[in-house]
């Protein structure tokens, strides 16, 4: 997985939609007089990452409800992210953690091999991005 936390790092992200979406938060975000460090960071996740992995680096799993931990597919789930976003080559899913605003936006693309259930819960909760 990819972390990014400012603008220069986010040189290592090989899918071009996914830079461009970054790329166009951190200019949103210059414009609000916002630290960088201030807003959270951006995680992208790669083919060979594993649920366990993500969870290790956001500290919860993203698949279930982070208070409840009702997972996305069984009864009674409720999302604990702010909303998950579609895109033509990848999904972008946010979680705000504090009441500051701090939190983590996470890219999924829409790539073989990246976790099925994760996939599956994008396209359940999904919605497309305006053109």
């Amino acid at each position: 997985m990819i972390v990014v936390r400012d603008l220069q790092s986010a040189h290592q992200i090989s899918n071009p939609h996914i830079k461009q979406l970054v790329q166009q938060r951190f200019q949103a975000l210059a414009g609000q007089d916002i630290g960088e460090w201030e807003f959270g960071y951006f995680l992208v996740i790669e083919f060979t990452d594993t649920i366990q992995a993500i969870k290790a680096q956001v500290g919860f799993d993203i698949l279930c409800n982070r208070f409840t931990g009702v997972r996305y597919d069984q009864a009674g789930f409720t999302p604990s992210f702010e909303f998950i976003e579609e895109f033509p080559s990848c999904y972008d899913m946010v979680f705000v953690l504090g009441d500051d605003g701090y939190g983590v936006e996470v890219f999924i693309p829409k790539e073989d091999g990246i976790d099925p259930d994760l996939i599956a819960m994008c396209q359940q909760y999904a919605v497309k991005a305006a053109p």
